[in-house]
């Protein structure tokens, strides 16, 4: 499995140089609304800071006022940042490499509050068409886009097949609900296992659950037959294993983490991809008052 730089190590890595004093691009007079100041804001964010010197990098503070700012606008605007900062940064190599490192933390690794592979393509598409980067440095930005292109949230999920307990198979293409939540899990993963019991604890997902509009499915699709057999999921789940490995071997979904949660809608579009259990229980929280909103109008 790849492994990704968590946003501690990021933070390590921003201290490990001479930081430079960081200050916001004064905002033009003729921007008053705030969608507009914030876009602007975006764009000019890097204005002040020095990419001509290597030995000097922006504190973890600022990098995090600039993804907050990304998840506010559009992603027309923020691919255009993305890349302007980009094409800035690469004047030198070592400041090119840490801010491919930030994008990468923020908006690759699934355990961040700011992850997005939509956005994150902008830096793949940067740098696999940029010509002065050669083919071997861009190997790892095609993996990357092979898994943002992949099971995309908005398309339909790819269909499978594996198969419960009691050796009956389940297809995901047959299971009906309003909604559906495929827990991709390795029970030999501390983080699985810690996941499992969110999702069994969690008021809202059995909520969901009890109303008949949501369903659980967990699905190991690694090689730990025995200890899937051995391990128990709630009743009310479906689970199942991938006794032919089909999904890792046919790339059918690509797992940064193990522990890989998606949510589906009733035609199986993808609502979220590999979405943290705290920021699922607040989609699901908004899923359920707005549906009510609805009955009640």
């Amino acid at each position: 499995m790849r492994k990704i730089l968590t946003l501690p190590i990021l933070l390590l890595l921003s201290f490990t140089a001479a930081t430079q004093n960081f200050s916001l691009p004064q905002l033009p007079d003729t921007i008053t609304g705030k969608q507009a100041r914030t876009e602007y804001l975006l764009l000019h964010y890097w204005d002040n800071y020095d990419f001509q010197n290597p030995d000097i990098f922006v504190d973890g503070d600022a990098a995090l006022g600039y993804f907050t700012l990304m998840k506010d606008t559009s992603r027309e605007t923020s691919d255009k940042a993305i890349k302007q900062t980009l094409k800035k940064a690469s004047k030198s190599n070592r400041i090119f490499s840490l801010f491919i490192d930030t994008f990468r933390v923020y908006l690759m690794n699934p355990q961040s509050l700011y992850c997005d592979y939509e956005r994150y393509l902008a830096v793949c598409e940067f740098v696999i068409n940029n010509e002065e980067i050669n083919e071997y440095a861009k190997l790892n930005f095609e993996y990357e886009k092979t898994i943002i292109l992949t099971n995309r949230v908005g398309e339909k999920a790819t269909n499978f097949k594996v198969f419960d307990k009691n050796g009956k198979a389940i297809e995901l293409k047959d299971i009906e609900s309003e909604y559906l939540l495929v827990f991709f899990n390795n029970p030999d993963c501390d983080i699985c296992m810690k996941t499992k019991d969110d999702l069994a604890n969690s008021e809202i997902v059995n909520s969901m659950i009890d109303s008949g509009i949501l369903k659980v499915f967990a699905v190991c699709p690694y090689e730990q037959y025995d200890l899937w057999k051995a391990t128990s999921y709630p009743e009310k789940w479906l689970d199942g294993y991938d006794k032919n490995q089909t999904i890792n071997n046919e790339k059918l979904y690509f797992f940064l983490e193990s522990s890989s949660i998606y949510l589906l809608d009733k035609d199986k579009k993808i609502l979220k991809k590999d979405i943290r259990f705290d920021l699922l229980e607040s989609y699901l929280q908004d899923i359920c008052s707005f549906d009510a909103l609805k009955t009640s109008k």
